[in-house]
């Protein structure tokens, strides 16, 4: 070969994330994820006030959730529900995986993949607000999220959603899990966050 090959230099992250939702968690309605949800995660900070999406696209991988057992040995649910979403794009069938514990030995668990075909499950701009699924689960739930994200490689921004309070200029950091529905009650485990 007279020359060098051709290669993709675009940064391909793929990453397992853990959070856990604190005891201020209220299960009065579900956890409604966007596509911006996750697009949010990763992001740096441009002041004390703001952060910009290190990443421009997103693919979910997979949920994986425990949910502790309650002290009274009541059952608790954690339950993912993909949407199916109707939005533009929002392909994929709507599908409720869901799991209960019982007794005092064993959490509620459950693993589960965008259904095939559904717009998370494939590259998608971090930037959508089209809905990807809805969550149940206790509080002190643990939550895992599976995820690849192409790191963004031109000059664009793409602000976070939810406030930012004292952040350092030029960290990373992994925001809630929950922050763009202005909460910050699911955060994330051993990571810096704002």
């Amino acid at each position: 070969m007279n020359h060098p090959p051709a290669f993709v230099p675009t940064f391909i992250v793929h990453k397992k994330l853990r959070f856990q939702a604190d005891q201020e968690y209220t299960q009065a309605s579900p956890l409604v994820l966007s596509i911006k949800s996750f697009g949010d995660l990763w992001c740096s900070a441009a002041t004390a006030t703001s952060a910009y999406q290190l990443a421009s696209h997103v693919r979910l991988k997979k949920i994986e959730m425990w949910g502790p057992m309650a002290s009274d040995l009541v059952p608790v649910t954690v339950q993912v529900d993909w949407t199916g979403s109707s939005s533009l794009g929002g392909f994929g069938k709507s599908n409720r995986v869901s799991d209960t514990s019982m007794g005092s030995t064993e959490p509620a668990h459950l693993a589960s993949a965008p259904p095939p075909m559904a717009q998370i499950s494939q590259w998608t701009q971090c930037s959508s607000t089209n809905e990807v699924c809805r969550l149940v689960f206790p509080d002190n739930a643990v939550i895992d999220v599976t995820l690849d994200l192409v790191i963004r490689d031109d000059a664009s921004t793409q602000t976070v959603t939810g406030a930012v309070v004292g952040a350092a200029v030029g960290a990373n950091y992994v925001r809630s899990l929950d922050s763009v529905s202005g909460t910050n009650n699911v955060r994330p485990t051993s990571l810096a966050t704002i």
